[in-house]
């Protein structure tokens, strides 16, 4: 079905029913399952403790009814940040310097070709940053990388390091570094690619959050409680693209014309805790 459907021509928005969630979270099940992250479950669904939190926002793509690509930005809150699982006293001190976190994750696609998943992927995360501004709660966008995938969001989205190399228990113990992006810092806005995530308004009511119904947080519930109690009762999802995992980590695509990206630079996999 998806076959020679252009990116532009995908629907970007808030999952805000529970039936766009509920795609979100299978797609997100199907990624962790498919890269051996995760043992299958009764239900097919990947939910965090996180997700059940009116601080979470998921987001998808979709074609037609069907979720295509989707992304959740967690918001710190009760529960604080995924990541805290192994980077607690650096995200103590980003909030202590008086910093508004949120956490970038759970990223899935249900496509294998990275010349389409990266365009997506970047109007999906640009959706995000419109949506933590608006929104007023979130300046600073936090994600754990494996190291080899670092240099593509500090050179492409200027992210930078905030936390040191350390083994990941929540993705079996791989290697991550933390990485964060000021959407408020005034260098950022010479970023080449500050146009590209910015330089379009997006309409406010895309931008309305969703909320989630008793029924639906109470269905959701004993999925959420199937995590490992070790990672503080949440984990932090590896971000996943399509079959991404599968193929070679140093894997590059050359992206060029109207959806690629500037110069048709070569860029790396995109794959992120």
């Amino acid at each position: 079905m998806l076959r020679g459907v252009a990116p532009q021509a995908l629907e970007y928005k808030v999952a805000d029913c529970p039936a766009e969630r509920e795609g979100a979270f299978r797609l997100i099940y199907e990624a962790y399952v498919r890269s051996g992250l995760a043992e299958p479950n009764s239900y097919g669904l990947r939910v965090t403790p996180y997700h059940l939190l009116p601080t979470t926002t998921v987001f998808v793509a979709k074609c037609g009814n069907d979720v295509v690509c989707t992304v959740t930005l967690v918001e710190d809150g009760t529960l604080g940040l995924p990541l805290e699982a192994v980077y607690s006293r650096e995200v103590a001190h980003l909030r202590r310097t008086g910093g508004k976190l949120a956490e970038v994750c759970s990223l899935a696609d249900r496509r294998a070709d990275l010349a389409r998943v990266l365009p997506t992927f970047v109007e999906l995360t640009r959706l995000v940053a419109h949506f933590g501004l608006s929104h007023g709660t979130v300046r600073q966008l936090l994600v754990a990388v494996h190291p080899r995938h670092a240099r593509f969001y500090q050179r492409f989205m200027a992210f930078e390091p905030f936390g040191p190399l350390r083994d990941y228990p929540c993705v079996r113990n791989r290697p991550a570094v933390g990485l964060m992006l000021d959407l408020l810092r005034p260098e950022n806005r010479c970023h080449p690619n500050y146009r590209r995530f910015f330089g379009r308004p997006i309409d406010p009511r895309r931008l309305a959050r969703p909320s989630m119904s008793s029924a639906e947080r109470n269905m959701l519930r004993p999925i959420a409680a199937l995590l490992d109690p070790g990672c503080r009762d949440a984990e932090s999802a590896c971000m996943h693209v399509g079959e991404a995992e599968v193929a070679s980590d140093t894997k590059l695509v050359r992206l060029a014309g109207p959806s690629g990206f500037p110069g048709g630079a070569s860029l790396p996999n995109i794959h992120v805790y």
